[in-house]
């Protein structure tokens, strides 16, 4: 992994704001501005103005190229850049394509052989536009550029092949941090441990829990479409998501009340496609019966896969350190308890419950038809034929999420038994994702205690909660930003003296 490979391209164009500096509040006067680059600049932009020519394309409004380059030459990086295109000169704005095209077109290179790095989804649209590759930033810009560089083409791929264990040091640095605070040693227990572990993730000396979001991805089930697994209809899962979308469900309350941007993702529901406030992603409708032995195409599971690792790179590259992921899907319990005793070898009966409330003889069937179905699968097959089999949309999505969150080295908070069945097919895919995984809480699905002691994991509480839709990972939030909180205000035993 080289940046000699950027060569390929005759330019690489930067956004600025939130991808080589902070971005500053609106509003703030030009002589107020202040540069705090971000972390790998220096860095990427060394390696890259050895290989390839550098240009800056920014939204501005009242910035000029000189206003830029003025903010830039504080920290040395003004000289860098042959060519920097505020589009308050300019009068045209991304997502048109038409910036990035001037620049182009003054530098003299071919925009089909330019790589536009920015960190929102309007710079994608205007590299995608202009004929241009696109590259997300990431916490750290040199890193993502050499994921990028290895692997242009497909996020999961990518992801796969950059998820490493994480750097154990910066957790013990931070333990001796916390020995250091005026509390006697451990006394803070298990937030201890969780501090240190989202030190190590993030590879920070202190780390952060702020900004947050949360991705709940829906899809229904074949299995759903009866009454065989559960007397809720399929359509309550598409009602579902409107209510979220409309802030009035519980976790959008929850979402609000943590400061936690939420994203929506329909990746396989069945209903009307374009809810507002849904981002509109699905595969297809629904999964088959999962009794037919086969419920997507492979293909089908490869691209739920991708979508949710194109989720969190979108997510991580427009600020977000802490991410929770969560699901809406009719049928779900069902599928989670297949997938859980799949990858445990762990008996139907013990893995299966009672989903939204299903009485006795709804829970017999669904134990049989369980049982039936993951003993129709061959062992070791790769993740991608077992979610073809006896897997869903959403959870694949959440799976590739919880992939591509780790290997950019963001914590991912999980919430009930849905998103532990994701981090099993995630393991799969790469086993070090889950030492970026942080449980939020136990769910009472009997497959709950199984999967969090097959993947090693922890709980952070138990609160009795069956709701799904990332709930329990939201509740976690304000915990781990108390938590961080206190790594870096807290006064030490030196201060006492």
């Amino acid at each position: 992994m080289s940046f000699h490979d950027a060569g390929r391209f005759e330019a690489v164009f930067f956004d600025v704001g939130n991808t080589l500096v902070e971005q500053a509040n609106p509003g703030t006067p030009v002589s107020e501005l202040r540069t705090v680059v971000l972390p790998g600049v220096h860095q990427a932009i060394e390696k890259l103005r050895t290989v390839t020519r550098l240009g800056i394309v920014s939204n501005t409004t009242v910035m000029t190229e000189q206003d830029l380059r003025s903010l830039l030459s504080t920290e040395g990086l003004s000289s860098c850049f042959e060519l920097v295109v505020a589009t308050a000169d300019l009068g045209v704005h991304k997502p048109s394509p038409l910036p990035l095209l001037h620049a182009a077109s003054v530098m003299g290179v071919d925009a089909s052989r330019c790589l536009y790095v920015g960190d929102i989804e309007s710079d994608a649209i205007a590299a995608q536009a202009a004929g241009m590759e696109f590259c997300y930033t990431g916490p750290d810009l040199e890193w993502a550029l050499l994921r990028y560089f290895a692997e242009p083409t497909n996020a999961l791929t990518r992801a796969v092949h950059h998820v490493s264990e994480p750097e154990v040091e910066f957790g013990l640095s931070l333990q001796e941090h916390l020995d250091q605070l005026v509390k006697p040693v451990g006394s803070l227990g298990s937030l201890e441990v969780l501090a240190s572990h989202l030190s190590s993730t993030q590879r920070r000396h202190f780390p952060r829990a702020d900004p947050a979001a949360v991705a709940i991805f829906c899809g229904d089930h074949g299995i759903a479409a009866d009454d065989t697994v559960t007397p809720w209809p399929q359509e309550i899962s598409w009602q579902m998501s409107a209510v979220i979308a409309s802030g009035k469900a519980a976790s959008s309350i929850f979402a609000t009340s943590t400061n936690t941007f939420l994203e929506i993702v329909d990746v396989g529901l069945v209903g009307p496609k374009g809810v507002d406030g849904v981002r509109p992603e699905r595969i297809r409708s629904g999964t088959d019966d999962l009794r037919s032995g086969m419920v997507m195409s492979y293909e089908n599971a490869q691209r739920a896969f991708e979508v949710g690792a194109e989720t969190a790179e979108r997510l991580v590259a427009g600020g977000s350190r802490l991410l929770c992921v969560g699901e809406v899907g009719m049928g779900n319990t069902t599928i989670a308890a297949c997938l859980i005793a799949y990858y445990t070898r762990s008996a139907a009966q013990l893995v299966t419950g009672r989903g939204a409330g299903i009485d006795d003889a709804t829970l017999d069937r669904k134990k049989r038809i369980v049982e039936e179905a993951v003993n129709k699968v061959p062992a070791d097959l790769n993740v991608f034929d077992v979610v073809s089999r006896i897997g869903g949309l959403e959870i694949a999505a959440m799976a590739g999420f919880i992939v591509a969150a780790s290997s950019l080295r963001v914590p991912v908070i999980l919430d009930g038994v849905i998103t532990l069945s994701a981090a099993c097919l995630a393991r799969e895919l790469a086993p070090w994702s889950i030492k970026s995984c942080i449980a939020s809480h136990c769910s009472s699905e009997p497959a709950a205690e199984v999967a969090l002691q097959y993947l090693g994991l922890e709980a952070m509480f138990n609160f009795g909660l069956r709701l799904g839709e990332g709930t329990g990972a939201l509740l976690a939030v304000p915990i781990l930003r108390a938590v961080c909180d206190a790594v870096t205000s807290m006064a030490s035993l030196s201060d006492l003296a």
